[in-house]
């Protein structure tokens, strides 16, 4: 005859069990539907961040062209279309007017040119068929630090089927506006892979030229080419119909890896597999990809074997399993020896206090019981208030000012750590700020003279200035009588309109105060990180404060002189 003690622990260990195996089993597939998740996002990501970097250069590539195309068909409105009829035969008046255009033309393209990254040629090559001397004008920088004069390109010389080299002139005069043409072999450029966006220049209905700008190939893939997809993955560029431009392994031209039967045609016309999971087989190994679409037709593809994308959820598996079994022969353990012992309600409570030990300051405490746990729940459930009640006003007091409110030293230091973190990371994006240093002067002539209440006003003022312009920078108290504004995304881009906006709010002030503690009476120094020449934003940091201190020099040198 069994104990009752047996039978309670025999039924608790069922009841573990079944809850175990169902908590593990709901967890594992709620482990492995997370993990897809996040690895669709973390490759869609990937893909669109890549997307936009070459898009960068594409865009700035197009809006040159765009731009130039503006002003030359708008030097053509001058041009009579009867001088271009009689142009055969009597060509002096158009060769004049065109000599003149192409200057026109150039000048504004090449400072087009100047600006635009990545860019290598561009040209405006002028229908020969007009009757025209002038062939208009090609500028390369291949193989030199500048743009270059070159031969103009006579399009009397080209021939209009060998496409895999005159596209660039034939293809937007047949489709009669601009278009993106390549990569392929520009013969003008040694046979080098080229990316061009043309587009053709009319007069009414006359063919005036072709106007473009070309990319190196080999500038959008060195984009890309080291970029790290887990371990072993990799991106593809792909053409418009499918065909591989870049593969780290397989020739141009050829059929990518990812051309598998479970994959359907209908699924790369979209512009983006977004966050959805794409997976397929190929060389006898599961992958998983994710594509988005360039400005000029090109399909970027994210792909990396499912393997290792699912490796640390495999691991985690296992630890979750070893782990689990661990605990539950330690828990059968614990309640052969103290079933008689233990209630419910305790365990209940022991497991809330673990919680409590680990921080955990949510925990719920319902147990209302009147007996000696109840009692115990309740101090728990008392001390558990409190406790996060002092944190909360800890964590207030650590990183704020007490008499401005914005945040101290404390909180400047962990801002400063976390932009070195993202300095050191070799992998991102380096990151985007400025550091603009305030001191105020005459505080100890204020506080001296009116007092240290009045000293407060004084340091208060300066502090809601501060936040008034920077109001979507963090703003820090790290000395006595210093500030700090930290400048970052659209602040940063517009720090300067934001210092002037400072220096009239600082006049606006200055001009109504009737007291000197009323006034804001700052020096200031700002400075930018500069990726590769800053280590760290301390050095930033360093730079503001020396331009903060000669702000300072200057202000009481002023001072000086107005006094003698």
């Amino acid at each position: 005859m069994h104990s009752i003690r047996i039978k309670i622990t025999a039924a608790t260990l069922a009841a573990v069990l079944i809850t175990v195996f169902a908590l593990g089993g709901i967890g594992l597939y709620t482990v492995s539907e997370e993990s897809d998740r996040t690895s669709a996002e973390k490759m869609h990501l990937i893909s669109e961040n890549e997307r936009k970097s070459l898009d960068a250069y594409l865009t700035e590539l197009r809006r040159s062209v765009d731009m130039a195309s503006k002003i030359a068909e708008d030097s053509l409105e001058e041009l009579d279309t009867a001088v271009i009829d009689k142009a055969q035969d009597s060509p002096g008046e158009f060769d004049s007017f065109m000599k003149e255009h192409c200057k026109t033309v150039q000048k504004a393209f090449g400072s087009f040119a100047d600006t635009a990254d990545g860019v290598e040629t561009y040209y405006y090559c002028v229908n020969s068929d007009l009757g025209s001397s002038e062939h208009g004008f090609f500028y390369s920088m291949v193989g030199s630090d500048d743009y270059e004069e070159q031969e103009p390109l006579d399009s009397s010389e080209l021939d209009p089927d060998d496409t895999d080299h005159t596209r660039w002139y034939y293809s937007p005069v047949e489709s009669g506006q601009a278009v993106w043409v390549g990569p392929y072999t520009a013969h003008f450029l040694d046979e080098v892979w080229t990316v061009s966006y043309v587009l053709p220049i009319y007069k009414d209905d006359y063919l005036i030229g072709v106007m473009g700008m070309d990319i190196l190939f080999d500038t959008m893939v060195s984009q890309i080419k080291d970029v790290k997809v887990y371990d072993t993955g990799h991106i593809t560029l792909l053409s418009s119909d499918g065909l591989v431009l870049y593969h780290p392994s397989m020739p141009i031209g050829s059929k990518p890896d990812i051309a598998s039967e479970s994959l359907s045609r209908e699924l790369f016309s979209e512009d983006s597999s977004g966050d959805r999971l794409i997976r397929y087989e190929t060389h006898d190994s599961q992958r998983q990809m994710a594509f988005s679409t360039l400005s000029n037709g090109m399909k970027l593809a994210v792909s990396a074997p499912v393997s290792e994308i699912t490796a640390h959820w495999h691991q985690l598996t296992r630890i979750i399993l070893l782990i689990s079994a661990g605990l539950l022969v330690l828990f059968a353990l614990l309640i052969m020896l103290s079933m008689g012992l233990i209630t419910k309600p305790l365990l209940r409570l022991s497991a809330a206090a673990q919680r409590l030990a680990d921080g955990d300051y949510d925990v719920e405490l319902s147990y209302e019981g009147n007996d000696e746990v109840g009692v115990l729940t309740r101090s728990f459930r008392q001390m558990r208030d409190q406790l996060q009640l002092h944190i909360e006003d800890l964590n207030t007091r650590a990183y704020s000012d007490a008499l401005t409110g914005v945040k101290n030293k404390g909180a400047f230091d962990v801002y400063i750590e976390k932009l070195n973190e993202a300095i050191r990371d070799k992998d991102a994006e380096p990151p985007e700020f400025a550091i603009a240093m305030f001191d105020c002067n005459n505080l100890k002539n204020i506080n001296d003279k009116h007092g240290h209440d009045c000293g407060d006003i004084y340091l208060q003022t300066a502090c809601q200035t501060l936040c008034g312009v920077f109001c979507h920078s963090p703003v820090f108290r790290v000395g006595g009588d210093e500030f700090v504004v930290l400048l970052q995304r659209d602040d940063y881009r517009n720090r300067t309109q934001l210092f002037a906006d400072y220096k009239r709010r600082v006049s606006e002030i200055n001009a109504s105060a009737g007291n000197p503690w009323e006034k804001v009476n700052l020096s200031m120094g700002a400075a930018d990180y500069i990726p590769g020449r800053d280590k760290s934003a301390d050095q930033v940091l360093h730079r503001a404060d020396v331009c903060m201190y000669e702000d300072k020099s200057l202000y009481k040198s002023s001072i000086y002189h107005n006094n003698h």
